[in-house]
């Protein structure tokens, strides 16, 4: 009677075991294809990320055609420009990293410059202040990014 209940439980296990390893397996999507979000833009156009991002500003900032037309122009100009530093610097070493940071942040004075004619001073304190909001929702307590202060209630938290 053991043997005969023993060799059941036995068979009943080797059958659930097989079983178990025949379940279908779901596919998995290649890695750009789980990434959404900030990636979908890099398939779009330069013209179509020109013209989401100045129709998202347009509606944010509440800015006339003629503001919306100017904005995206000034967005392919970025768009296009950064991709070409981006090229250019494929193309060079990696010692060049200061000139490379000032250029960039040259052309970001310039581009910030632009975007002040093309906005009305309420509309750039606007902008600036939903930036800075960005910035701090960016950070969050992620630790050393304030210093050490933050890192300290960072540390604190943990313990």
């Amino acid at each position: 009677m053991k043997k005969t209940f023993a060799a059941l439980v036995l068979g009943i296990l080797v059958t659930g075991s097989t079983f178990a390893q025949q379940a279908p397996q779901q596919e998995k999507k290649a890695r750009t294809e789980q990434h959404h979000g900030k990636h979908r833009q890099s398939s779009l156009s330069p013209e179509e990320q020109a013209s989401r991002r100045a129709a998202k500003m347009s509606q944010e900032l509440g800015l006339n055609k003629s503001q919306t037309k100017k904005l995206q122009a000034l967005h392919l100009k970025q768009i296009e420009q950064r991709e070409a530093m981006r090229a250019e610097y494929k193309n060079t070493d990696t010692q060049n990293r200061a000139q490379r940071k000032q250029e960039m942040k040259a052309a970001q004075t310039q581009w910030q410059a632009e975007l002040k004619d093309i906005l009305t001073q309420k509309q750039y304190a606007q902008y600036q202040e939903k930036r800075e909001e960005m910035r701090e929702s960016r950070r969050g307590d992620r630790p050393g990014r304030d210093g050490h202060k933050n890192r300290e209630n960072w540390q604190q938290q943990r313990s």
